[in-house]
């Protein structure tokens, strides 16, 4: 039998009132495949995907601390995974940004926000970050609304990597509350 060890026995744990925001793990994978399978939920994150396509991101968020030290964290409340967020900068990517991803179960209860706003104090306080960005489709109404919530500024408009025109925002993380 093969034992799994998980990142570091020193990763990352943030809480918030209501939240535990951990490393993912490989017992995050039903909530991943919820997700990207749910085609409206997941058409901002490359979805629909099948439950195998969905495992290959819980790995690239998984390796993303492994190769960076940093990244997504697995948004727990009493014990349920209902999303992601962290600091993720992938290869070829501009920046530092703050991301982040909820089931549609968990939209409109001021859970991403929460976590967002945990994220940014631990970009601050252990990452070193004055500001992260964050950027999404246009259509993304949801993102925005977060973005403006969290006190983001438009910096720039990009292309990126994938061939998709984004407008970049600026996050400050030393307003972020603790």
């Amino acid at each position: 039998m093969t034992t799994t060890t998980p990142f570091s026995a020193d990763a990352p744990v943030l809480t918030t009132q209501r939240l535990i925001l951990r490393v993912p793990e490989a017992g995050d994978l039903a909530a991943y495949a919820a997700f990207l399978a749910d085609a409206d939920a997941s058409r901002f994150y490359g979805g629909p995907m099948r439950r195998d396509q969905a495992y290959g991101v819980l790995c690239r968020d998984i390796g993303h601390w492994h190769l960076r030290g940093f990244g997504k964290f697995a948004i727990t409340l009493d014990g349920k995974t209902l999303g992601g967020c962290g600091i993720v900068h992938p290869d070829g990517w501009p920046s530092h940004e703050l991301t982040w991803w909820l089931l549609p179960e968990a939209r409109g209860t001021g859970i991403a926000q929460d976590a967002s706003a945990a994220v940014l104090s631990w970009a601050r306080d252990s990452l070193g970050l004055p500001q992260v960005e964050t950027h999404f489709r246009d259509d993304n109404i949801a993102a925005r609304r977060l973005t403006d919530k969290l006190g983001g500024l438009k910096l720039r408009r990009a292309e990126f990597p994938d061939g998709a025109a984004r407008d970049v925002y600026g996050i400050p993380t030393l307003g972020a509350a603790r």
